[in-house]
């Protein structure tokens, strides 16, 4: 699978470093003096290292595709259409929308390139810290349990996008490229394990120093091992993740409620400041992606070199009024009328979620599928605008994969439906939705429904909405997904390839027939 693994250099990751990394200054050599048979010498080296596997997460654009997972995951959902300027722009991002992929499409492509490619830099890691001399054992362990998160982080994302994909736990040889695919039990196993792993080293939100904020913790960690669990029993109809019964994840949600240091914030609002003074990293954020604007060089031909959140500009409207604060962005993944509808006017969440242009006397070049309504959680403002490097590419809103809404809805699920509490399952549910409404607001009775349709309102345009339909099943992700007003307003779930991708055609070429194509394809 000579895609896959064929051994990348390390040396962009290692010139540009992301905030996740320490604030120490890394001297910076000829691109001749180190390579990967003398690199890896100490823990300098294995910073570098660690830092490569952390810049994976800011590849929005792998082999120059414009497939930012939340952005996808909102396509593939039922809240937003294709977008961009015409129905041929991009046409790829249609056919996933309208469940029409095919196994020769980029985007897949892009997405097995992106996710193996951070494996591979873990595995390369984890491979060579322990002949690395480091000052302490505990440095050691740390950046161990850093990698495999996020390599777990990794093989989430792969295993859920397509389902059957080969577990690698160390790198390959070439002679090796013909994996044959485990199953999905095998791979949310490694993931289970590598987040205990991650859970049992690393250092709590708390206790973490103001100067390493958006490093992985212990706690980002049983907030994704929360994900993983809910996902894996759900769409595949299991008890548990393997190895972790449902005790244990009522245990580890309960930690990370209530020994973490995480908190929801005391206004919705607060969680996405988008203009300086920013409030990234903030205690509602488990996990933080650390998008920013100092790499200067990536531009349209090597997009993976920049860092900038590529979500901000896809997303944002065509040509605002040059008076307006909004820069122009690409008009991608329009939100649905019908979906802004759903909230009251009353819910504060509505106004930070959403920009409506016409509302605010801001003209722009309508785009395909032009619903009026775009997102406002990471708003194309000129306020961002780099003054370097490439505009589009640049802008520093990060993305919190992980809030702590997130968590307490996830715990309300796990108490009301896996041997909990009722009634803990209530307060997590009331604590959420009772921030961004009125005072005299009264929450319904907890059931799975009223948690589903908080989770839409409360994580709205964060990629998530997608994944918690999928593991209801495809009979209820189908009759959200499938819409047909007309065109263009037109989406349809693939229920044949129950909501995977197809394996990339050129991947199963080079494994010479290993890889087993995906149903539905």
């Amino acid at each position: 699978m000579k895609t896959i693994y064929t051994k990348m250099s390390l040396i962009a990751g290692l010139l540009t470093l992301i905030s996740v990394s320490c604030t120490k200054k890394i001297d910076l050599y000829p691109i001749t003096s180190d390579v990967e048979t003398n690199f890896y010498k100490d823990q300098k080296d294995c910073l570098q290292g660690l830092t490569a596997a952390y810049n994976v997460l800011l590849w929005d654009a792998p082999q120059n595709q414009n497939i930012p997972f939340q952005l996808v995951s909102e396509v593939l959902g039922d809240n937003c259409f294709t977008g961009g300027a015409n129905a041929t722009d991009i046409p790829g991002t249609l056919r996933i929308d309208r469940g029409q992929i095919r196994v020769d499409d980029l985007a897949p492509k892009a997405f097995w390139y992106k996710y193996y490619t951070g494996i591979y830099r873990c595995n390369l890691l984890l491979e060579k810290m322990p002949a690395a001399t480091f000052d302490s054992p505990e440095l050691r362990n740390r950046f161990t349990a850093e990698t495999k998160f996020l390599r777990a982080y990794y093989y989430f994302d792969l295993v859920r996008l397509f389902g059957n994909v080969p577990l690698l736990t160390k790198t390959i040889s070439s002679s090796e490229y013909n994996q044959k695919q485990s199953s999905p039990e095998e791979v949310y196993k490694q993931i289970a394990q590598d987040l205990t792993d991650a859970i049992a080293v690393l250092p709590s939100y708390k206790s973490m120093p103001t100067t390493e904020l958006g490093r992985a913790t212990s706690d980002a960690a049983r907030g994704l091992m929360m994900r993983a669990w809910l996902y894996y029993t759900g769409y595949y109809n299991k008890p548990e993740l393997p190895g972790v019964p449902a005790t244990k994840i009522l245990e580890i949600s309960e930690t990370l409620i209530n020994s973490s240091g995480h908190d929801l914030l005391p206004n919705f609002a607060d969680a996405f400041v988008n203009t300086p003074p920013y409030n990234f990293n903030n205690k509602e954020s488990v996990f933080e992606i650390q998008y920013s604007s100092l790499a200067y060089s990536g531009n349209f031909s090597y997009r993976e070199e920049a860092n900038g959140n590529l979500s901000t500009m896809l997303w944002s409207m065509r040509d605002p009024s040059a008076a307006s604060i909004y820069a122009a962005g690409w008009s991608f993944a329009p939100v649905d009328a019908e979906f802004y509808n759903k909230f009251q006017a009353n819910d504060a969440r509505r106004a930070i979620t959403f920009i409506l242009p016409q509302a605010q006397s801001v003209s722009y070049t309508p785009g395909y599928q032009d619903s009026k309504i775009f997102p406002n959680k990471w708003a194309a403002l000129k306020v961002n605008n780099s003054s370097k490097g490439n505009v589009a590419l640049n802008y520093p809103n990060h993305f919190i994969a992980i809030r702590f809404s997130d968590i307490l809805l996830m715990a309300a699920e796990l108490q009301l439906l896996h041997g909990g509490s009722a009634g803990k399952a209530q307060q997590y549910f009331d604590k959420v939705a009772k921030r961004p409404r009125p005072t005299d607001y009264v929450s319904p009775a907890v059931s799975l429904d009223a948690i589903y349709d908080e989770r839409n309102l409360e994580l709205a345009l964060e990629g998530v909405r997608y994944w918690d339909l999928m593991r209801r099943g495809n009979a209820y992700a189908q009759s959200k997904i499938d819409i047909n007003r007309g065109e263009p307003f037109i989406s349809k779930f693939n229920a044949a390839a129950n909501g995977l991708l197809p394996i990339p055609d050129q991947e199963i070429i080079v494994s010479n027939r290993t890889l087993v194509q995906n149903k539905g394809y």
